[in-house]
């Protein structure tokens, strides 16, 4: 297994029609994407309002794919209305034009917006709104100034814009062309809009190595390794735009195999992560939120009990952006950190994660510690998370984690026997359980069960379900 410290590394790695991408920063893995994982987020769409719910203030929108998509009616903007709907109000069995905002997840379908926006690796174009800014994670004045004056330019037709932070240090010709591709690609969506009828896709999201490449390849990166010949030759090109460019190196085989990445990926299967310093956390996600637990654990090293919190605390902080990142956990995120007495400490703790959160992609907001000593935050949720993605429920527990007690399986099953047990006409009982059950049904056991019922009973421990047991009735 290869691994590089000090770096930030790009892997791309190529297996027939799949691409898949991993970030490494100092060796350990942050984030993962995979064409196996199917989304439709970012897509454009002619989509039919199927229905207005008013309660809701939202309507259902049949994109032609999949289940309806749900529309917040407050995202409808007067720019919209007239350029879209032609000034009307809108109504049930209207043709409207949506992007995906988030995908589907479990019973609910995708999450769709008429606040649309079209994403370079320079900038986010925004048809129908006149937004603007500059990434914040540009810091340098000097560099503010300079993309303001090219950002006065652009705003200039009428459009809005964002300039993002792979932005910094570029030339005001290579944002420009951008700028105009983006205009061009707008004005063929609208066309494509007005003479359509029927649901259908108008825009899809670049493929994952387009994506990857818009999405994460920008200063911050060191080297790029990718195995596919062609992909080099275009990461080759791409970066040629960049003003600090990262080395891109082409190698044989499997990368991910290369760099231990399905190695890595086997800590995902389990809800405890282990720290270096002898802690760890526990990750629980929810329907409603993801909350996180900090544990001290084994570790010892540490002079008082405020030392022994406060280390275990910041090296907690580090990792838990790191398993956001990597797990794409999104929406309202509550932490439980070891409890800490000085507001010192809160504020240290405090003043790492938010460092640690810049080099966060997704939109995050941290609200501070809460009466309990609970951490709030939130992360945007634009797509589902790992877990869900990879992972399928048990069809055993349904996902719970739990099921039913050996012994409540035992007594059931004990006073199905007694019903039986005045019934002349049975000879025997044949009965299948899980083997969660081979304890209660040893010899010494069963004995005493065929005494009760005064039958043979033969048991096997083969039955797949742990709730349930197979019993079949021998008559003479």
């Amino acid at each position: 297994m290869k691994e590089v410290r000090g770096i930030k590394q790009l892997l791309i790695n190529v297996s027939g029609e799949n691409v898949s991408g991993a970030i490494l920063e100092d060796g350990r893995l942050y984030e993962v994407f995979s064409e196996e994982i199917e989304s439709i987020r970012g897509n454009i769409y002619l989509g039919k309002v199927e229905k207005i719910v008013p309660a809701l203030d939202a309507a259902f929108v049949n994109i032609g794919k999949g289940k309806n998509a749900f529309l917040r009616l407050r995202d409808l903007t007067k720019t919209y209305i007239d350029t879209i709907l032609g000034g009307k109000k809108i109504a049930e069995g209207d043709k409207i034009l949506v992007q995906v905002k988030k995908d589907a997840v479990g019973n609910k379908g995708p999450q769709v917006t008429t606040k649309l926006s079209l994403a370079g690796h320079f900038l986010v174009f925004f048809p129908l709104s006149k937004a603007k800014g500059i990434s914040k994670k540009i810091v340098d004045k000097d560099e503010r100034n300079r993309l303001k004056n090219i950002l006065k330019n652009l705003l200039k037709e009428g459009y809005g814009v964002v300039l993002r932070t792979a932005s910094e240090g570029v030339g005001e010709s290579e944002i420009l062309e951008e700028y105009e591709e983006m205009k061009r690609e707008w004005e063929d969506i609208l066309k494509k809009f007005k003479r359509s009828r029927k649901p259908k896709i108008l825009r899809e999201e670049p493929e994952t190595l387009d994506f990857i490449l818009r999405e994460r390849l920008d200063g911050s990166v060191d080297e790029v390794v990718v195995n596919d010949l062609k992909a080099f030759e275009k990461i080759s090109s791409y970066i040629s735009k960049m003003p600090k460019r990262p080395s891109v190196n082409i190698t044989r085989g499997d990368v991910f195999d290369e760099y231990g990445i399905y190695d890595k990926l086997k800590e995902l299967n389990s809800k405890v992560v282990d720290l270096e310093n002898g802690g760890s956390i526990v990750i629980e996600v929810t329907e409603a939120m993801t909350v996180i637990d900090v544990n001290s654990s084994a570790y010892i090293e540490a002079k008082n009990q405020r030392e022994l919190s406060l280390n275990i605390n910041l090296e907690a902080a580090k990792e838990i952006c790191r398993q956001m990142r990597l797990r794409n956990i999104g929406g309202i995120i509550i932490i439980d950190f070891i409890t800490m007495e000085y507001e010192d400490d809160k504020r240290k703790v405090l003043e790492t994660l938010k460092k640690e959160l810049l080099k966060d992609k997704a939109k995050t907001e941290v609200f501070g510690f809460t009466r309990l000593g609970l951490l709030e935050m939130t992360r945007r949720r634009t797509s589902p998370p790992y877990d869900i993605k990879m992972f399928a429920k048990c069809p055993v527990c349904g996902g719970t984690g739990k099921v039913l007690s050996p012994k409540i399986i035992r007594d059931r099953l004990e006073n199905e026997l007694r019903k039986f047990s005045e019934d002349d006409s049975i000879v025997s009982f044949s009965i299948r359980v899980h083997r969660n059950l081979s304890g209660y049904f040893n010899s010494e056991n069963l004995k005493l069960l065929r005494k009760r019922v005064k039958k043979n009973i033969e048991v096997s421990f083969d039955w797949p379900d742990p709730n349930t047991y197979d019993l079949k009735l021998k008559r003479r």
